[in-house]
């Protein structure tokens, strides 16, 4: 929608597109109206009502009544005049009624109800297309909300006040101190607007501490506010001047936005002067404001409607040299403008913009929108900031908390909007994501009996260098809390207990978009006696080869990683490796087979890093038939897979025995291992 309280907000004003009654009694009326002098225009408008005849002239003034009501943020007031308009039939004359009802009903973030005006509004003749978008975005806006948002929006009661409160701005280095554009009272102007029926409005500062509580709003001091309307500031990145926009109200005469200046000097600021951006003896028209510096202050971005834009307002730049004085010719920002009105720009410390519009869809009224840069002055496609941030409501004037160290910031800053709930007319939120926070809580079992492990030693390591070890409670548990577990960092868990094969884990908060508590459990397998057999996954090598059979369907280096993972977790082991084969062939042949299979895999693990003193390649050969320790393959478990048992089985079967015969095991030698070079 074309939004004519703008300059209320030091944007600029648009061109009326509301019916003009034609009424001699409301001639006054008209011209406050056209004026943008709705609080004025609204006063009239109920006074000629009394006296005007005929239903028709009556519908017309209490839409115009709406209109006033709703182009100053009075929603509750525009309705009620709406209702009046619509039973006094003006909808039959002009369908814009039920869009205005619409909007405000959409405004106040009751979208259903908007959607029901909006339905009416097509088919009473409206524009369908302008219906259309109107309905999607109050869909879309009542599925955002139903949405679980991380983003947390809170307004800054202590900064704001019942008046318009807008356009917040850093004012120094440390990040101590702001600036803002208020309405309150305390401006120096003694004059009521006649848009809002307000003060005019001054720039006022605020000191801001570590934790970001506000202090008491003053006016600056020095040469930047007058009698007039001043705000939507911007600084040099040295915090030395002032850039503002400044609207000129003579009382009967409005004249063209432009942006001054003012440097520092003593407690305040020193008297303004204007940057001239346009020659106002060839343009006295076009207006020009919402000053922001490119990170390098190397150009000003603005918003005006001067010619060549693409619509309403357009985000323009010049050149800029602070020690020179001098900028370059305006040039239009190109593609990230849109037909309708495109303000509010600011630009962050990596060089992302961000500004407000109405003229890409969106939520409703003004939305923020980011746009990447591409290279100088050039920007990607605008992206609209998702709900909670934007609203079917006027949401404008976003910036970014820059203070410390990027590494350490979080999503936060600040934004103004006009959403139902708030202070004043208008407000100053702050948003901000919660920190992604992440915990780790696990617990330690004997494998065997599912029993836990107490006393177990714990190591978990960042790929970001730290280090936490502590020891499993009496239930087997530890955890790390958000202090110990970090964004964006890789971790390995290391488990060890005495007379237990080691475990570990690993878990990484790489890429993660929500918080999250790793819950692990950990089985330790208690070593065995150093003549018992340890089954390992199958090892399996060419027909009559000793080299491991790698191939699309089998990776038998897979299977010893198994092992791999063992040896590295638990250092003090000594194995002895086992390969065994199945009894068909002559036993001197499987038992060289069996060896040479036995040190290829020795040899495997040895390439991985593990101390060949760790480890004894045997080879069995067939001597030794295995006897199954539980039910496998359809054999029981206490099977003896021997020459005699296999040969008696089905033909179908004996294949299978031979597989379980034919494998790769391990035995522990010594589980208190010392390397040769530690001794």
């Amino acid at each position: 929608m074309k939004i004519f309280r703008l300059l209320a907000l030091f944007v600029f004003a648009v061109a009326v597109s509301t019916q003009v009654v034609a009424q001699k009694g409301t001639k006054k009326a008209d011209e406050e109206f056209n004026n943008r002098a709705y609080t004025e225009a609204a006063k009239l408008y109920k006074l000629a009502e009394a006296t005007t005849k005929g239903l028709d002239n009556k519908a017309a003034i209490f839409f115009k009544i709406g209109e006033c009501y709703r182009l100053t943020a009075q929603f509750n007031q525009a309705l009620e005049w709406y209702e009046k308009a619509i039973t006094a039939q003006y909808d039959k004359i002009n369908p814009e009624v039920y869009f205005s009802y619409g909007n405000t009903l959409q405004l106040l973030g009751r979208w259903e109800d908007a959607v029901a005006q909006y339905n009416k509004y097509n088919a009473k003749g409206g524009d369908k297309t302008k219906g259309n978008a109107a309905i999607e975005a109050c869909n879309t806006a009542s599925k955002k909300k139903n949405e679980k948002s991380k983003i947390v929006v809170e307004n800054c009661v202590e900064l704001n006040s019942p008046a318009l409160d807008m356009c917040l701005r850093y004012s120094t280095k440390k990040g101590d101190q702001m600036v803002f554009t208020t309405r309150r009272q305390a401006t120096k102007g003694d004059r009521t607007d006649r848009i809002m029926g307000q003060d005019f409005s001054d720039v006022f500062f605020v000191d801001v501490d570590k934790k970001g509580k506000f202090g008491v709003p003053q006016p600056v001091e020095g040469g930047v506010n007058t009698e007039h309307h001043e705000g939507a500031s911007a600084f040099t990145k040295d915090y030395e001047t002032i850039y503002y926009t400044q609207c000129r109200d003579e009382g009967k005469a409005w004249f063209a936005c432009d942006i001054l200046f003012a440097g520092s000097g003593g407690k305040g600021y020193e008297m303004a002067d204007t940057l001239r951006i346009l020659d106002r003896l060839e343009n006295d028209t076009a207006v020009v404001g919402h000053p922001t510096f490119t990170p390098d202050d190397k150009f000003l971005i603005f918003s005006s409607d001067m010619d060549g834009g693409k619509g309403g307002k357009d985000l323009w730049y010049v050149t800029f040299d602070k020690k020179s004085g001098k900028i370059g010719k305006p040039v239009n920002l190109g593609d990230v403008n849109s037909a309708g009105d495109d303000m509010f720009p600011w630009v962050s410390a990596e060089g992302v913009l961000y500004f407000s519009t109405d003229g890409r869809g969106g939520l409703g009224g003004l939305d923020i929108f980011k746009a990447d840069k591409t290279g100088d002055l050039k920007y990607g496609n605008p992206i609209a900031l998702d709900y909670p941030i934007n609203s079917t409501s006027h949401d404008y004037a976003f910036i970014l908390e820059e203070r410390g160290e990027a590494k350490d910031r979080i999503y936060a800053g600040y934004f103004t909007s006009d959403r139902p709930g708030g202070k004043g007319s208008d407000d100053i939120y702050h948003f901000s994501e919660p920190p992604l926070e992440f915990t780790l809580v696990g617990t330690a079992y004997d494998k065997n009996t599912g029993s836990s492990l107490a006393g177990a030693n714990v190591t978990v390591t960042g790929s970001d260098g730290s280090s936490v070890k502590l020891t499993t409670d009496g239930n087997g548990g530890f955890s790390l809390d958000k202090s110990q577990v970090k964004a964006n960092t890789s971790y390995t868990v290391d488990i060890q207990k005495d007379q237990y094969f080691g475990t570990g884990d690993k878990f990484s908060t790489v890429g993660l978009k929500a918080s999250t508590n790793f819950a692990r459990e950990y089985f330790l397998m208690p070593i065995p006696s150093k003549d018992v057999e340890i089954s390992m996954p199958l090892v399996q090598y060419p027909y009559n080869e000793v080299v491991l059979l790698i191939n699309d369907e089998v990776n038998s280096a897979d299977s010893l990683n198994f092992l791999l993972d063992i040896m590295q977790t638990n250092p003090k082991l000594k194995i002895q490796l086992e390969a065994h084969t199945d009894f068909r062939g002559k036993d001197d042949y499987n038992q060289i087979l069996s060896e040479g299979r036995a040190k290829t895999c020795v040899d495997y693990l040895i390439s991985k890093g593990i101390a060949a003193d760790r480890m004894v390649p045997v080879g069995m050969g067939e001597k030794q038939p295995r006897t199954l320790t539980t039910d496998v393959a359809g054999f029981k478990a206490g099977t003896v897979l021997t020459e005699k048992y296999i040969t008696a089985l089905p033909k179908d079967q004996q294949e299978a025995a031979h597989t379980l015969n034919r494998r790769t095991i391990f035995r522990i030698l010594d589980a208190n291992y010392v390397s040769q070079g530690s001794k």
